[in-house]
């Protein structure tokens, strides 16, 4: 795992096969989670349970923004 201006962790499809629960235990403690990369690339993004529920709490939260009173 290697950190990257703007992204707090990179890690590599291999190191999360052998480092799964070292990742998940960082992935926990940082807020915007870890970049997973397949081939050099963006493949993934590993993030805590409380991140991903901020997400899906202000995905909801514009979605209603964008509804229309009946």
């Amino acid at each position: 795992m290697y950190f990257t201006k703007g992204i707090e962790a990179v890690a590599t499809i291999t190191e999360l096969r052998s480092n799964t629960s070292e990742l998940l235990e960082h992935a926990k403690d940082i807020e915007s989670g870890i970049l997973i990369q397949k081939n050099n690339e963006p493949y993934a993004v590993l993030i805590s349970y409380d991140v991903y529920e901020k997400l899906i709490r202000s995905q909801d939260g514009n979605s209603r923004k964008g509804q229309k009173s009946r």
